[in-house]
């Protein structure tokens, strides 16, 4: 069975705005990930300093559950680029 387009799925209005789509993802990620980092570091070197609440724990775990997701995702579509060849060919 061959995958679904990402237009057929509702994912992208047309294919084309797949690139779109990524360049601003990479952008949102790359800036984001810049300010999250100072932040994460402060927390690091503070982790000996002060206890964190129940309630902040659960929620780090749950941060932590959801950026792993996004990342197996993403590594997921890299993935799928290495077949897109492979089936625009048998196409």
């Amino acid at each position: 069975m061959s995958k679904e387009r990402a237009s057929d799925v509702g994912f992208c209005v047309v294919d084309s705005n797949a690139d779109a789509i990524a360049d601003n993802l990479i952008h949102r990620i790359r800036e984001s990930a810049v300010e999250m980092e100072s932040q994460i570091n402060r927390l690091y070197r503070g982790r000996n300093a002060y206890d964190l609440s129940a309630g902040a724990k659960a929620d780090l775990d749950k941060v932590v559950e959801r950026l792993t997701y996004m990342a197996k995702t993403l590594r997921e579509v890299g993935g799928a680029q290495s077949q897109v060849i492979y089936l625009q060919a048998a196409e």
